[in-house]
């Protein structure tokens, strides 16, 4: 069988990696770059924040596996040439968590139990009226396989759900569908709480700025779970600080991991979790992989192909 490298950065482990692919298909012919070493003759490339190195070192990849749905660190376009195929992961149990971390972060902004919080430490019993769940109409940015998860998991719970993506598309669960620049600003008229989930192209780089956060709905909540670059970050600390918003879920940053300086850690209104909202999982995702490999191997183009156009 062809060789497949793993290159992995950002603190993963790469020999998790590799006995996570060995479990599933043996027959394959895996190894860990190795910069230090000369080139391997890899067929296949499956990464993670990979050094950009790896594509000037390693001539012979005919196909890139990104292990995320992201792919804005491989360096599309600059280094990895248009015609080589990058293939990023569908889900792969990603969708689930990032659904789950955006209903926190739907609680965090109607702060449905932090009376309680309060009161547990003074013993005080006193129950408090339900949240009024229209009065937070949820705005999805990005409507693919995980913002789909992500819109239908607060639809379910009842709030009004509305996605914002490039292009129309059908929709489920009662989604209202936004799509295309034109919809932008009445996406977000209607929209109290803000989540972002979009891929990060030279398009969406900045998107959450001052004139996207004033057009929320007053006393609104910002949860990012995209990419860091996406918010221009001064701007959100000012509408924290003049009360444009109540308050933000920030799971990225544009430094990672976040600066001990940087005014986000101790922001009152700010939550802070580092990079977290959705977890690569090993055996979902090298199973993913894999699979598509063997339709390679067949000479069958595999589903999740980047179009390095639209770097997703």
């Amino acid at each position: 069988m062809a060789k497949i490298l793993i290159a992995v950065g950002g603190g993963d482990s790469a020999e998790g990696w590799v006995e996570a692919f060995e479990t599933h298909q043996p027959r394959w012919d895996i190894a860990i770059w190795d910069p230090s070493k000369p080139p391997t003759g890899a067929k296949y490339a499956v990464v993670w924040q990979p050094p950009l190195e790896l594509f000037e070192h390693e001539k012979e990849l005919e196909a890139i596996f990104n292990l995320g749905a992201g792919v804005d660190a491989l360096g599309i376009n600059r280094v990895i040439p248009s015609s080589m195929p990058v293939y990023r992961i569908e889900d792969a149990g990603m969708g689930v968590q990032m659904a789950e971390f955006a209903l926190y972060g739907i609680l965090l902004a109607t702060q449905r139990f932090l009376p309680y919080e309060q009161q547990q430490p003074k013993k005080e019993w006193r129950p408090h009226g339900p949240v009024l769940r229209t009065e937070w109409p949820v705005g999805v940015m990005g409507y693919g396989q995980i913002g789909a998860q992500v819109a239908q998991a607060a639809a379910q719970l009842g709030y009004p759900v509305a996605a914002w993506a490039r292009r129309d598309r059908p929709t489920k669960g009662g989604v209202e569908l936004f799509a295309g620049e034109d919809a932008f600003h009445d996406f977000l008229r209607r929209s109290r709480i803000l989540i972002n989930v979009l891929p990060l192209t030279d398009e969406t780089r900045g998107i959450i700025n001052a004139n996207t956060l004033g057009l929320l709905q007053k006393d609104g909540f910002l949860i990012n779970m995209a990419r860091g670059p996406h918010v221009v970050e001064a701007d959100l600390l000012a509408a924290l600080d003049d009360d444009t918003l109540r308050g933000a879920l920030l799971d990225v940053f544009h430094d990672e991991p976040l600066p001990a300086e940087s005014p986000f850690w101790t922001h009152p209104k700010v939550h802070v979790t580092p990079h977290i909202a959705g977890i690569s999982l090993h055996e979902e995702c090298s199973r993913q992989i894999l699979e598509k490999l063997e339709l390679l191997e067949r000479g069958q183009e595999p589903s999740g192909r980047v179009r390095p156009d639209q770097q997703y």
